[in-house]
């Protein structure tokens, strides 16, 4: 009997030890797969470990995300303007942005008559129930002169005041008590001088989802930003208990 139990406890082990294989995260540039992080149990580090290539290759202009381990990767798609899902996402997106503008230190008679301008909504390919959509989206006050931009009583000088801002959001269910829900945002204010020589370049934060990391139940959107001329990788937990960064990877760290 004691034999029995251990020849039992010895072909359990490998199994255990498979449950147990660290999952890595990286993405594809074509030349190099860049490793971004690394998942044990619920563990993220950053690593200088690359998954291994896929099947298909990226580019450095658009990277496509690669896993090692019990993981799988859902590519993005991005919602056609004006479409049936389109027009279900813009007035959460129109809403999420009215609230997160009204945080800002703005004047509000600056802001009236502006339009808000829904850049873009994407999601998953995957088909879901209730799928997430992350979106883009920006209002910009154009340059005026003698105007209280910041509304602390000091007139501004002449110039254009940008608002981003990005995030999730998901559909409630059709015919139950759910409610649409906003996930998660980011904002953030940019302004140019009129007489700045630098004011054709694009300095204001881009986030561009490059895939979702399917984790058991749990999707890790991998996103890559860039500001300038800077250039990184972050992870977001997303899911309706909200938005969590899990890791950030500066190019420069490998």
């Amino acid at each position: 009997m004691l034999r029995t139990l251990i020849i039992v406890a010895l072909s359990a082990a490998p199994l255990a030890a498979a449950q147990r294989a660290p999952i890595l995260i990286g993405v594809d540039e074509g030349a190099r797969v860049r490793p971004l992080a690394r998942v044990e149990g619920r563990t993220w580090s950053p690593t200088c470990d690359a998954p291994p290539r896929g099947q298909t290759r990226g580019t450095p202009l658009r990277p496509l995300v690669t896993v090692g381990g019990e993981a799988a990767v859902e590519e993005i798609q991005y919602v056609p303007r004006g479409g049936a899902a389109w027009r279900q996402i813009e007035p959460i997106v129109l809403r999420t942005f009215q609230v997160q503008e009204r945080l800002q230190n703005v004047s509000l008679n600056v802001l009236v008559g502006i339009p808000t301008d829904v850049e873009s909504i994407a999601t998953s390919v995957e088909p879901a129930t209730r799928p997430i959509y992350y979106f883009t989206a920006s209002k910009t006050v154009p340059s005026r002169v003698g105007v209280d931009i910041n509304a602390d009583g000091a007139v501004d000088p002449q110039g254009d005041l940008r608002i981003d801002v990005v995030g999730w959001v998901r559909l409630g269910a059709a015919g139950v008590a759910e409610k649409n829900l906003a996930l998660g945002s980011n904002t953030t204010m940019t302004w140019e001088q009129v007489d700045r020589p630098l004011r054709n370049v694009t300095r204001r934060p881009q986030l561009a989802p490059l895939g979702i990391v399917r984790i058991r139940d749990t999707g890790i959107w991998v996103m890559q930003g860039r500001s300038g001329e800077s250039m990184w990788f972050s992870l977001y937990d997303v899911g309706v208990g909200g938005v969590r960064m899990v890791a950030r990877s500066d190019p420069q760290q490998c």
